[in-house]
């Protein structure tokens, strides 16, 4: 008896032991984040700052890793996406007419292949590959990472502080709180085939908020004029959230083409705004409830 039970025993330790080294021994799991880095170093999340803390590679759009955010990328292996990475996703460069444009569409369609390829080679070899990216990604950022790449892909997106939310911190105003309207539409430039034009959008008199990638202001602002009062406030903030070169210029619709001077703000780091929300505050137009009298019993 006494034998069996110490055959058994070290047949269990044996299986035991075996697990352990199967553990120690499998690859490390790998992962791919797309990382929100805040509109200002000091606005990065403590989770952000973790997932960098041990990734083995960092991306970014060419030259912010080298400048915005070099502190975070001593030791790391870097890799970088051009800036027109994005421009043709979802076209078919065979059906494109113009020539210089087949070719960027053919020569970006080659990069991002080439980059999902690499991604899924790290994270297939236990690697952790972050995706550094300002403000919030979900707000026009670069999720087509997400979409090109297999579906086996272990990914997890850390969201960050965007400029809507830097900015309206700036305003010192809450933008859903417009007197009379309470909806906020978050928007940009028009393109082709776009269906929800913003002209059609600024029907409905809510407050609007444009992230002003090429935005076009003497055309934006004529439509403005069409459906805003000319006293309807608007407020650019440059730099969201950024303490020391947060600016905020105020103007109103009628108003801002002779007032401002658009063609000197910061490309791509401004954010206009649109509103009564940017006057009133929390205050709620007066209105007078429907008081309904019950129908006399039979």
């Amino acid at each position: 008896m006494r034998s069996r039970t110490a055959k058994h025993f070290r047949y269990l330790l044996l299986i035991a032991l075996n697990g352990v080294v199967a553990a120690q021994t499998a690859a490390p799991a790998g992962k791919f984040y797309i990382l929100g880095m805040g509109t200002a170093p000091d606005l990065i999340t403590v989770r952000a700052q973790k997932v960098i803390a041990r990734a083995d590679i960092l991306m970014a759009e060419e030259g912010e890793l080298r400048t915005t955010w070099a502190d975070y990328a001593r030791g790391k292996e870097i890799w970088e996406w051009p800036h027109s990475l994005r421009q043709f996703y979802g076209a078919d460069p065979k059906n494109l007419q113009n020539a210089s444009q087949r070719t960027l569409a053919e020569a970006m369609q080659k990069t991002r292949r080439q980059l999902a390829e690499k991604i899924t080679a790290a994270v297939e070899a236990g690697k952790i590959v972050a995706c550094m990216q300002s403000g919030d990604p979900m707000m026009f950022g670069m999720t087509l990472f997400l979409e090109i790449l297999p579906p086996a892909v272990p990914t997890e997106v850390v969201p960050g502080i965007g400029s809507f939310q830097a900015g309206s911190a700036a305003l010192k105003m809450s933008p859903p709180y417009g007197y009379d309207t309470n909806a906020v539409i978050l928007t940009m430039t028009d393109w082709p085939g776009r269906v929800d034009l913003n002209e059609k959008l600024m029907a409905s008199g809510s407050t609007m908020v444009f992230y002003t990638m090429n935005l076009d202001y003497p055309s934006l602002f004529q439509q403005l004029k069409r459906f805003y009062p000319g006293d309807t406030p608007v407020a650019i903030v440059c730099d969201a959230g950024d303490q020391e070169s947060q600016k905020v210029v105020r103007s109103t619709v009628a108003r801002f083409l002779d007032e401002v001077k658009f063609t000197s703000l910061p490309v791509n780091r401004h954010i206009l705004f649109v509103g009564k929300f940017l006057v009133v505050g929390q205050a709620r137009k007066d209105f007078t409830p429907r008081i309904t009298t019950p129908s006399a019993q039979k």
